[in-house]
């Protein structure tokens, strides 16, 4: 395989078209709805595969509806679910989310996701692939203990690794991730998670000082761009203007878009620009996955926008 994903799976029910959010005793009518896979890590798995990559998973869900139902969505995306775990002393997790055009706000149930730890992993079976990757950190804490020594044998077998670390629920930024970031070859957290890991107010500054821990850091920060550090060098690239019909899991996306080019050795110019590219086109349509773009879209994207793929 090219890429095993070691993370979290829930169910995601998206509501796009709120005219804002309701308060106390009040309700809000959506324009739009989705029911769909979610999860950063799912949503990561399915995109880079349907760019090509060949992909498994390592989690775990509930013995239950949802359960199946994730289940059906990596496998129509061609990912290999043989180390998928079902769990029936919990209940597969579930998240609502209230998607605007350029915000969002979630609310989430996470189940059986919390219990899942290092010791469910198969590390004979991650070690098949050419490249380790998790998303949500923050969000999987039964696993954050271990994973230090997960991405150390990792790296022991010859494997590149990455880390997007998403949100951290309790605010304190850590909970061992300072001594995850020396065994990882790409770390991608966005804007907001840059800074707070690095426990500073600007983001230069936090690429700079988090380029002193993992190899590569790549900060998604929205309409922005995206802003990689090296040990040797910093690039910055804008974004790609499009009108947003729903951001959900448009940072997984990015994700998806840069380490298919990562993980056939492109620069990191090109690497950015498929993460940007890839980060746009999916928030042309609600839900995480039904706007992501098969290769070839995203190579015409690039065409038109900068004459180059």
């Amino acid at each position: 395989m090219d890429i095993v994903v070691v993370g979290e799976l829930n169910v995601d029910l998206v509501l796009v078209g709120l005219p804002s959010l309701p308060t106390y005793r009040e309700i809000r009518l959506a324009k739009d709805m989705r029911f769909t896979l979610g999860g950063a890590s799912g949503l990561f798995a399915c995109n880079v595969a349907r760019l090509g990559a060949k992909v498994g998973f390592v989690g775990k869900v509930g013995a239950d509806e949802f359960g199946d139902f994730l289940l059906r969505c990596l496998q129509q995306c061609g990912v290999d679910t043989s180390h998928v775990i079902r769990d029936s002393s919990g209940r597969t997790g579930i998240c609502v989310c209230l998607s605007f055009p350029d915000e969002y706000a979630m609310a989430s149930y996470p189940g059986i996701r919390e219990t899942f730890c290092v010791d469910d992993i198969d590390f004979d079976y991650v070690k098949t692939a050419r490249h380790l990757h998790m998303s949500s950190f923050y969000l999987q804490p039964a696993l954050q203990a271990g994973c230090p020594k997960l991405f150390r044998w990792a790296k022991d077998a010859g494997m590149s690794t990455s880390l997007d670390p998403d949100h951290d629920p309790h605010g304190r930024w850590d909970n061992g991730m300072r001594d995850l970031l020396p065994h990882l070859d790409v770390f991608l957290p966005n804007e907001h998670e840059a800074k707070c890991i690095a426990g500073v107010d600007d983001v230069v500054c936090a690429a700079e000082k988090l380029r002193t821990m993992a190899r590569t850091v790549v900060i998604k920060r929205g309409d922005k761009g995206a802003l990689a550090a090296t040990p040797d060098r910093t690039l910055s690239v804008p974004a790609f203007a499009v009108r947003p019909v729903d951001t959900t899991g448009a940072g997984d996306s990015f994700n998806a878009g840069f380490l298919f080019q990562y993980l056939r050795g492109s620069s990191l110019e090109k690497c950015l620009n498929w993460g940007n590219a890839c980060g746009a086109l999916s928030t042309q349509a609600v839900g995480g996955l039904a706007a992501f773009p098969a290769p070839q879209e995203v190579e015409k994207f690039l065409l038109d926008r900068i004459g180059a793929i």
